[in-house]
């Protein structure tokens, strides 16, 4: 695969398929996928006899692979722009990961912002921010995993470029571990 790597076993098209990803993707070019969109991809791997054991969710995984394997899409490019995620598991409750969020004071000793614009917050459980550029979004899940544990994942979307994400994802994975550092 040229363009990154699939997010979909070979063995397993192959289990339920009876073809190879690559034989598939040969197949997709034959009909044309490399000039559609996402959603005509999917459509028509769908519409594939020998896809349909796959399921819609592998089928949404080897469509996104094909994307990438035909240099369609760049890893973690969206429709309006790149996207990554960046997940910690900590050793405190989700109301603590919760409270470095909308705490200021505390939330300032992790993440150096003047100011954060939540526009949505479900306690205990998720933010959702407007980024200070006006023009990604973040979004922060909060997952229990015990009476003392919790796993925050951060997703900051609609990112300009591969570069940007690229920064982004290294800037959150310092943060969190800032966050991480704080609360041990």
């Amino acid at each position: 695969m040229a363009a990154g790597r699939a997010i979909i076993t070979d063995k397993l098209v192959s289990e339920l398929s009876g073809k190879t990803l690559e034989e598939w993707f040969v197949w997709l070019d034959r009909q044309g996928a490399a000039e559609m969109d996402y959603a005509s991809i999917y459509a028509l791997a769908g519409s594939a006899t020998g896809l349909q054991p796959l399921g819609e969710w592998n089928l949404n995984l080897l469509t996104t692979s094909y994307e990438w394997s035909r240099g369609l899409k760049e890893r973690g490019q969206k429709k309006d722009g790149f996207e990554i995620s960046v997940s910690k598991t900590f050793a405190v409750a989700a109301p603590v990961l919760y409270a470095s969020w909308l705490d200021e004071a505390l939330r300032r000793q992790w993440l150096p912002l003047k100011t954060l614009d939540v526009t949505k917050a479900t306690e205990n459980k998720s933010v959702r921010i407007a980024w200070a550029d006006g023009r990604t979004r973040v979004s922060v899940e909060l997952y229990p995993k015990g009476e003392n544990k919790a796993q925050m994942v951060v997703q900051h979307m609609k990112i300009e470029d591969a570069v940007q994400a690229a920064a982004f994802k290294e800037y959150w994975s310092q943060r969190l571990a800032a966050l991480k550092a704080l609360l041990a």
